[in-house]
């Protein structure tokens, strides 16, 4: 084991700390999860994840961070997409709201680490909500561009569509809609909004 310990590198260590995490918070969720499980199912002292991570919630935060990562490349792809700014603001918002709605399915111990984190207001939420403030915003800048909206503030216009949209991306509300789909929904809100941003309304 020390060897095998030897031969792994400080990242690959520290992605098999995150990965067992995943698997701990799976299977024992948010509050069971401790960094004493988490060191005895990766073979290793407690002290050594110290090394890598000063509290649990350091191990959370990244452990939330990987899942971020991942939805925030989704919607880059979305925003990148070819055709009008209509259309790919609705990508982005029903890309959003399945990716959150179906991690809440596949693995709701997770979810709930997220939600903790979220009600802790930590830093990596934060962060998170400014890489999909971004990607709102660029598209947006884009259909100014092409003339196909007319927007005079884009910093408000972000905002407020990120605020007509919370519903099909705020983790809380994704939970208490878990058992209708909101697609539908989802289409109708981006159409309104994209007949007002097209309009010379904000």
């Amino acid at each position: 084991m020390g060897m095998a310990q030897a031969e792994r590198t400080a990242e690959q260590t520290r992605e098999l700390i995150l990965a067992t995490a995943e698997v701990q918070l799976r299977r024992y969720g948010y509050a069971r999860t401790t960094i004493s499980e988490i060191a005895r199912a990766c073979k290793m002292s407690h002290a050594n994840v110290y090394r890598f991570f000063k509290t649990k919630a350091d191990v959370m935060d990244a452990v939330v961070e990987r899942w971020f990562s991942g939805i925030e490349q989704a919607l880059r792809d979305c925003a990148q997409q070819p055709g009008s700014a209509s259309a790919r603001l609705q990508a982005y918002v029903l890309e959003l709201y399945r990716l959150k709605r179906d991690k809440l399915a596949a693995e709701p111990e997770l979810f709930d680490a997220y939600l903790a984190i979220l009600e802790a207001d930590r830093t990596v939420v934060e962060h998170h909500l400014q890489v999909l403030s971004s990607i709102l915003n660029e598209i947006l800048t884009c259909g100014v561009k092409t003339g196909e909206f007319q927007i005079t503030d884009l910093s408000l216009a972000t905002e407020a569509v990120s605020a007509a949209t919370l519903k099909f991306h705020h983790p809380l509300m994704i939970r208490e809609s878990a058992d209708q789909p909101m697609e539908k929904q989802a289409i109708a809100v981006v159409q309104l909004l994209t007949a007002a941003l097209a309009t010379r309304k904000i």
